[in-house]
């Protein structure tokens, strides 16, 4: 059991990297590194373990009709927040409504539902307007964890989130601190009492800030090579590994840009895109991803689509304008291997970069195309797909048009065989009618002091610190 007392005046360990957009009302969070901390800090309705497997969050257990229209839970009576009031079937409803009726990245996920109902204290009804097979994998979302009933974020406090996770998040000096939850019911098997928050600087540029951390989970290959490089400095030894990752980049058509009409146009700038993507995955020995679905997920393509993209020459130049997410993309649209590729299809074009936490920024800017990475929302079709109603700032079933059946009725199979075969077929039009391109699968890794021994992830979406322990 830890030493409380002990742990209080021990030296924090440091977790990185973390957005300096954090923290914020969860209903606002839409950036991986900001669910991690959410999730030590959190306990959704469900969880699932790293096999993918669905296990009890503040549910003990669950039940879905017959016709996948009603969900029942039972909650544990005996749980508590960190502020050690009871949790009851109202903090649910709470929670989930506040991402239902505002512009929570979460809210995607959700809008199957119809109705979520009090049963007594430790009971819940959600009622859903259709069948949604996924509705209970994207209950475990760590941004829809669960706050006190009435709760407000509140910037200026020094305990601004309150949850029932493993961690609490306070502010000591200045300095972000989660710190162990003694109201968690399994607090005993909590190794590391403190963890120091460690920010990128500055914020969205990828730029790794001081001091370095001990443990930073699910970095990019850059944020690995960058850290590497730093401990090696300093002569630190650090261990590193690839994790299970489903993120993975694509390219797809912006509804509100000059050129969205113009099939001719779509067709040459698309065609330009998949030629450039090709080239520089052969030339940085990067996986293709092969569609939407990452490879892995259920409806996912086993190999890139071979697609025709002719280099005749078209009397009218035209200019695209490109816009990606980060700034982890600048080399695909520089130097000369893009000049050369853009001059085949007789074009030019014009590049900027984005912030995730500013997606609003590109309904003025009006790019033509736009290029995002993530890792979805959970491991379902549904937890990729629905994401792209924020990132091109439109509903994307209508966005699909005469596709949009077709989406339809794969996410609403219940027969998980006829649903994988269903978005497997949606996929692949996705990709062969040239809707969108996609990218490259990104690696993840952890970097990790070798002192330190980390969880495997799996099929999870975020790491639990609570997994992490100090070895000798």
């Amino acid at each position: 059991m830890t030493n409380t007392s002990t742990a209080a005046s021990e030296t924090p360990l440091k977790i990185g990297y973390v957005p300096t957009s954090f923290p914020r009302d969860m209903v606002e969070v839409n950036q991986f590194a900001e669910h991690a901390i959410l999730g030590q800090i959190l306990e959704p309705l469900v969880d699932a373990d790293r096999f993918g497997n669905m296990t009890p969050g503040l549910a003990k257990n669950w039940n879905v009709s017959s016709d996948g229209r009603t969900l029942t839970f039972d909650l544990f009576p005996d749980r508590v927040f960190s502020t050690g009031k009871s949790i009851t079937s109202k903090d649910i409803v709470y929670s989930l409504t506040r991402h239902l009726h505002g512009g929570s990245q979460s809210r995607n996920f959700l809008t199957s539902i119809e109705s979520i109902a009090v049963n007594g204290p430790n009971g819940l009804t959600i009622k859903l307007k259709e069948p949604n097979v996924a509705i209970l994998k994207a209950l475990t979302r760590d941004h829809l964890g669960i706050v006190p009933d009435g709760w407000v974020f509140d910037p200026k406090s020094d305990e601004p989130i309150i949850g029932s996770g493993a961690y609490r998040l306070v502010r000591k000096s200045g300095k972000w601190l989660l710190v162990i939850n003694e109201k968690f019911p399994q607090k005993e098997k909590i190794s590391i009492p403190q963890w120091e928050l460690v920010f990128f600087s500055p914020e969205g540029s990828g730029v790794l800030g001081a001091p370095l951390p001990d443990y930073a989970p699910l970095i990019t290959q850059q944020g690995r090579d960058d850290l590497e490089s730093e401990f090696k400095k300093k002569g630190i030894p650090v261990e590193i590994k690839e994790q299970l990752s489903f993120v993975q980049t694509s390219l797809w058509w912006y509804p509100h840009g000059e050129r969205y009409r113009s099939a001719e146009d779509k067709a040459r700038i698309m065609g330009f895109l998949s030629d450039l993507v090709e080239a520089r995955c052969e030339q940085t020995k990067c996986k293709r991803a092969t569609g939407i679905v990452p490879v892995g997920i259920a409806g996912y393509l086993p190999e890139p689509l071979k697609i025709v993209t002719t280099h005749k020459h078209v009397e009218k130049k035209i200019k695209v304008r490109l816009a990606a997410m980060g700034v982890l993309f600048d080399f695909l649209f520089e130097g000369k291997t893009a000049a050369e590729i853009a001059a085949k299809h007789n074009l030019e074009f014009e590049f900027f970069t984005f912030s995730p936490a500013n997606l609003k920024d590109l309904t003025v800017k009006k790019p033509d195309v736009v290029m995002g990475s993530w890792a979805g929302g959970f491991n379902d079709p549904e937890g990729f797909l629905p994401l792209l109603n924020q990132l091109l700032a439109t509903d994307f079933v209508k966005f699909l048009e005469d596709l949009a059946p077709l989406y339809q009725k794969a996410r609403t199979e219940q027969n998980w065989t006829k649903r994988a075969e269903l978005f497997r077929e949606f996929n692949e039009r996705l990709v062969k009618e040239q809707r969108m391109v996609p990218g490259w699968k990104i690696p993840m890794y952890s970097v990790r002091r070798p002192n330190l021994k980390e969880e495997e992830i799996g099929f999870r979406y975020t790491p639990r610190l609570i997994n992490v322990k100090k070895g000798k």
